[in-house]
């Protein structure tokens, strides 16, 4: 009679269960900016795709019919034709050390897709050296294992307003699961923290290391290679850099998850004034390295 009951219960919730196909509001694809530049001597790309829907399951589409131009527009005038290359891809590459500028000028970013014009503005933020990369021993406790860890030591600007991106890489491989985006504004985590002109606080310095796929810290081994960079940002990519990253670790959130959104760009169509989306920066640069014995 128990087995019956049973089977009699999972035929119910069987013929109760539908199928939901959520709405997301998807109809045109809009145009895509993925305008990371940096002040450094070598070639500069910028990366143009359509939008999909947040459902679909495929890479996007990229845009290779689509002119790029970006201006120095203060203190002097000059511009660079970004070249099309494949995949939605158009590059500028310098005359021998030629940089597209330095700390303190303006550039606008210009594109043509089809019949519609897009324009987009920043400015070349500062960037402080990097004094170091140490490699300590920690011991084992709540959540980290025991082993070598390496920390960056580098200080902030005196003066409000700086942000960064720190990006590392441990033997030649890039460091970009969404808990490793690591961003600084004056030292700290975020604008509201009221600090300025100290060295980078521990958890900023301590999340150079690798995460493993349930966001713990992986130590390091006698060989290995660190390598970090920083990159300034503006506040317009500072704050859509933060908003991707919580819109990537969304699923971690449990009850406490954020609605699903776009990050908020700063590249605009001339005509209707709507965002286009992504990004457009250009960041000075410092870079450091360590060899963990």
């Amino acid at each position: 009679m128990r087995a019956l009951l049973l089977t009699l219960l999972a035929g119910s919730l069987w013929t109760c269960t539908d199928v939901i196909e959520l709405e997301t509001d998807f109809t045109d694809p809009q145009l895509v900016v993925d305008a990371w530049l940096t002040d450094e001597a070598g070639p500069q790309t910028i990366r143009l795709s359509l939008s999909q829907d947040y459902y679909a399951n495929r890479l996007p589409t990229p845009v290779e019919n689509a002119e790029v131009v970006v201006c120095r527009t203060a203190p002097d005038t000059a511009c660079f034709v970004f070249a099309p290359r494949d995949s939605g891809r158009y590059v500028w590459t310098p005359a021998p050390g030629e940089r597209i500028g330095e700390v303190g000028q303006e550039f606008t970013l210009g594109i043509r897709h089809g019949d519609e014009n897009y324009v987009g503005r920043t400015s070349l933020y500062r960037v402080p050296p990097i004094d170091s990369i140490s490699i300590q021993f920690e011991e084992e406790r709540l959540g980290l294992d025991e082993g070598l860890y390496a920390q960056l030591y580098a200080r902030d600007f005196a003066g409000v307003g700086d942000a960064y991106l720190i990006r590392s890489t441990i033997n030649d491989t890039l460091l970009n699961r969404p808990s490793e985006l690591n961003l600084a504004f004056d030292a700290t985590f975020d604008a509201g923290s009221g600090t300025d002109g100290i060295a980078f606080i521990f958890p900023i310095r301590f999340s150079i290391n690798k995460t493993d796929d349930d966001g713990a810290f992986v130590p390091l081994i006698a060989g290995d290679k660190v390598e970090v960079e920083l990159w300034s940002l503006s506040p317009e990519a500072f704050y859509f850099l933060g908003v991707a990253r919580d819109q990537l670790q969304n699923g971690d959130n449990g009850i406490f998850q954020i609605p699903v959104a776009n990050s908020p760009g700063n590249v605009f169509n001339v005509d209707t004034q709507e965002s286009a989306l992504g990004i457009f920066n250009i960041a000075a640069v410092s870079r450091a390295a360590r060899v963990v014995e």
